[in-house]
């Protein structure tokens, strides 16, 4: 799509002066984070006066803090000395507006850790706007951790501001970005230039259609998950009854490489606790693909609405939000909806004879923030062992990371070892109760020795010298810690 909607000029503009001024004044991650500003806080709807106090009065940050954070106007004087030669240019492509002897933002400008965000500032969610650009939010950033490490063409779909895209294009990818909203894509490519990045393809329209025929190595996507009864904010929810992640995940194998790999982040209806693997999974079918599920919070009706509605500034008032609980609750009723889940779904293309569904649950706050380095290294292990090795002759490493937690109880015999807990580097694909013959496995692969030294190990002790199986059992360990990412085969070392 070509730029011309909110930015006319913006092929012309140059944005290296911005940059210098942010920088100069200290409107970016790390000095921010110094005066005990963390970026959270900024992209938080949050009174000026928690910010400012932190800021000396009428400096440079100051005043930028007033106009690119919190949407206020300022004086012209203020704005100038702050911004210098690169207020003409923000000028020049509408970013900056004059209101009287003042100067106000019509956007605001996010720092992240890459440089900076550009999107709509909270407050234009009152006027009820349908193409609202939100910021970076939790589900961003979740995203973005589960991304695996990639060379190859690149897909995010439904782009949004397009932080993530950006995020991957600096690490040298090609990228394709999409979005039904081309408010969003606009400001997506404001903040590629000011961030000095390039390489991402921005294009406008639903679902694949941008990308009809074309296929990915990797596709991440962040899409309007919220299981609303039908709204009009394109950022999180369908209009109607569209289930968006559905629609997108029917679809999503067809653009992948053989050997592709997708994360999409989903949320989806159910009507009891046990059942609740059974919708993502029907959304994608088994044949030549790899299917991994991850269900991360599961709630009722009436705490799912709730969430949403008390974060809506729409429904600030009582007796507005009252009636929107009530058209949620009917709508879920009608539906025959009890339980709504959140999560994410990780697909990869295989050759046939190389699928598999995993469906398991994990808490939020336990994933680590390089969680695709755990995605990537039990993709490539499954890959390993579609082969058929030599499991007991074949060489491993312990990823670094790996950890295992004891928990004791103390009676009147001492300290009684109860569970060993085991998890992978970033918590995600493994985390769970182990033996301690699992330990022991761990302890001989980092010794340099492969499992068949295991075998030996216990075959030295007598009570086990004749166990006709035992080779067969310590092979389904190697099995399992491989196909979790704990062990890693050292012919398919990559980190």
């Amino acid at each position: 799509m070509a730029t011309g909607g909110l930015f006319p000029n913006l092929a012309s503009w140059d944005p290296r002066s911005l940059r210098a001024r942010l920088h100069e004044a200290g409107f970016q991650r790390e000095a921010l984070e110094t005066l005990g500003l963390p970026d959270v806080r900024l992209r938080s709807d949050i009174r000026g006066a928690a910010l400012l106090g932190h800021v000396p009065e009428a400096s440079p940050l100051h005043s930028l803090i007033r106009l690119f954070t919190l949407g206020e106007p300022i004086e012209g004087e203020l704005a100038m000395r702050a911004l210098s030669d690169a207020a003409r240019g923000l000028f020049e492509i509408g970013f900056l507006e004059a209101d009287g002897v003042r100067v106000r933002s019509r956007y605001q400008i996010l720092p992240t850790a890459e440089g900076w965000v550009a999107c709509d500032f909270p407050a234009r969610l009152e006027g009820d706007f349908p193409d609202f650009v939100m910021g970076i939010g939790a589900s961003s950033i979740l995203l973005a951790s589960l991304a695996p490490p990639s060379t190859g063409r690149t897909l995010e779909l439904a782009c949004g501001v397009g932080w993530l895209a950006g995020t991957l294009a600096a690490k040298g990818r090609p990228v394709v970005a999409t979005d039904l909203n081309p408010r969003a894509l606009e400001l997506g490519r404001f903040s590629a230039l000011l961030n000095g990045v390039g390489g991402v393809d921005y294009r406008h329209g639903d679902g694949f259609a941008p990308v009809a025929g074309e296929t990915f190595d990797l596709i991440v996507s962040n899409p309007p998950y919220v299981q609303s009864p039908g709204g009009n904010m394109i950022f999180k929810e369908a209009t109607a009854d569209d289930s968006i992640c559905a629609r997108l995940l029917r679809h999503l194998p067809a653009h992948l490489a053989p050997g592709g790999i997708a994360v999409m982040l989903i949320n989806w209806t159910h009507a009891t606790d046990d059942d609740w693997s059974e919708p993502p999974l029907s959304w994608v079918a088994p044949e030549g693909m790899r299917r991994w599920l991850f269900q991360t919070e599961c709630s009722s009706p009436a705490d799912y609405a709730w969430k949403w509605i008390s974060r809506d500034v729409r429904f600030r008032h009582e007796q507005a939000a009252a009636a929107e609980m009530r058209r949620w609750l009917a709508h879920y009723h009608d539906k025959g909806i009890k339980r709504i889940s959140g999560g994410f779904l990780i697909l990869q293309k295989c050759p046939p004879g190389g699928e598999w569904t995993r469906a398991e649950s994990r808490a939020l706050d336990t994933i680590g923030r390089t969680a695709g380095l755990d995605v990537l290294r039990v993709l490539r292990n499954e890959t390993w062992l579609a082969t058929h090795p030599p499991l007991l002759d074949s060489p491993y490493t312990v990823p670094e990371g790996v950890r295992a937690e004891a928990r004791m109880s103390l009676d009147g015999n001492g300290w009684t070892r109860e569970t060993i807990r085991l998890t992978s580097p970033e918590r995600l694909s493994y985390d769970g109760q182990i033996d301690e013959n699992l330990l022991r496995l761990l302890a001989l692969v980092r010794e340099g020795k492969t499992p068949s030294g295991m075998v030996a190990e216990i075959r030295s002790r007598p009570e086990f010298a004749t166990l006709p199986d035992l080779p067969e059992r310590v092979a389904a360990l190697v099995r399992e810690l491989v196909s979790h990412g704990v062990l890693v085969p050292a012919c398919g070392q990559t980190e």
